[in-house]
């Protein structure tokens, strides 16, 4: 989880969120130390069965005035057309349209929702399978999907025919045709990226209106840009795996142009015959992970980036993640249960910490203005 970092003498807004159980978001703007204080527009609503909140930053000299009423007019029209693509909640969606189509079958898909599918396939081929757009139907039996019922222990054979579903041998996509096929009965799901590349999508929108200095924030999944009311990089912080919410685990600052997400098993689990479950489904074995990642947390060029990465090394042991962060250069940083990460350093009792170089300068304070 993400949280809002403190420092003396700060004041603004602070926003949380809660995502999916398990990711929180907040943000605290400061702005003393400024010759004259910037102009600060927010606003925030629902979308994605979620929340987002957006913070445009005017400092000293922007030229044109940012046209509030436009951006927010702007964003709710996006939003829309995206769930319209992607959500899989609503029966006429581009998205539930495809996965009702009778295989063998295919479907010209819309830009945006290309764009996800190929990022998607990237990361899934990238993370030897890892992530996986196929895997809602495992997640769906294991008891975290929509469906509320009783629990049941999956059977062998069931597990294995519905991992059959997850094979993404049963996909076929033409990037510069937009034309997708599929040769069995599968579905996609993009719940694990559609909110980091709609954070994208409005993030590009407004540099296209002139902002200069921003936040976009969907349910946890943020992208940065700019200075924050201070004239510093963006601060954030992101959350100790544990129960409850607020506890700072570790601050970093965002800068340039800059996206943040993280996975974790904290929230989101339950108990079953002494035995503990996850909501990480591994999509190879059709099971609930079983390994001692507590949280990952991905900073990259874009939201969606970050968010994909982020779930795919959730997935994946701690010395797999380490290797797989160093050989893609990745900014990951880790939180281990039990000290059992490569680094000596401690983020609480029963807790290791993990971060690959290319997180490293993330963690630096900013100087300011």
């Amino acid at each position: 989880m993400i949280l809002a970092a403190k420092q003396p003498g700060a004041t603004g807004l602070k926003t949380a969120w809660l995502v999916a159980a398990w990711l929180l978001i907040a943000t605290l703007f400061l702005l003393s130390g400024c010759e004259k204080a910037p102009q600060v527009h927010k606003w925030s609503g629902q979308t994605m069965g979620t929340h987002y909140a957006i913070t445009v930053v005017e400092h000293k000299g922007t030229q044109p005035p940012f046209d509030l009423p436009q951006a927010q007019s702007w964003v709710e029209a996006e939003l829309q057309a995206l769930n319209q693509a992607m959500s899989t909640y609503r029966e006429d969606a581009e998205i539930t349209r495809f996965n009702q189509l009778a295989a063998p079958g295919c479907k010209s898909v819309s830009e945006p929702f290309a764009q996800v599918l190929t990022l998607a396939l990237d990361v899934a081929e990238r993370s030897d399978g890892a992530f996986n757009p196929l895997v809602a139907p495992l997640v769906e039996r294991w008891g975290f999907g929509r469906e509320q019922q009783p629990f049941e222990f999956p059977q062998v054979d069931e597990i294995a025919r519905l991992q059959s579903l997850a094979s993404l041998e049963q996909l076929q996509f033409d990037p510069a045709t937009a034309r997708l096929c599929k040769t069995g009965a599968v579905a996609l799901d993009f719940s694990a990226i559609a909110k980091g590349y709609a954070v994208d999508r409005l993030a590009e929108g407004l540099t296209a209106m002139g902002a200069e200095h921003y936040l976009v924030d969907i349910g946890g999944e943020v992208r940065v840009r700019g200075q924050n009311p201070g004239g510093v990089a963006w601060r954030l912080a992101i959350e100790k795996p544990q129960a409850g919410f607020g506890h700072v685990q570790q601050v970093v600052h965002l800068f340039d142009d800059s996206a943040i997400a993280t996975s974790g098993d904290y929230r989101n689990f339950f108990d079953y015959q002494g035995q503990r479950y996850s909501h990480t489904i591994d999509p190879r074995t059709g099971y609930p992970v079983e390994h001692n990642t507590a949280s990952v947390s991905v900073i990259a060029a874009t939201a969606a980036a970050a968010d994909a990465w982020a779930t795919a090394l959730t997935v994946l042991p701690p010395t797999q993640v380490s290797a797989l962060a160093v050989e893609e250069s990745l900014a990951v940083y880790m939180l281990t249960r039990e000290n059992t990460a490569q680094s000596p350093d401690e983020s609480e009792p029963g807790y290791s910490i993990w971060y690959s170089p290319g997180f490293k300068p993330y963690l630096d304070a900013p100087t300011s203005n």
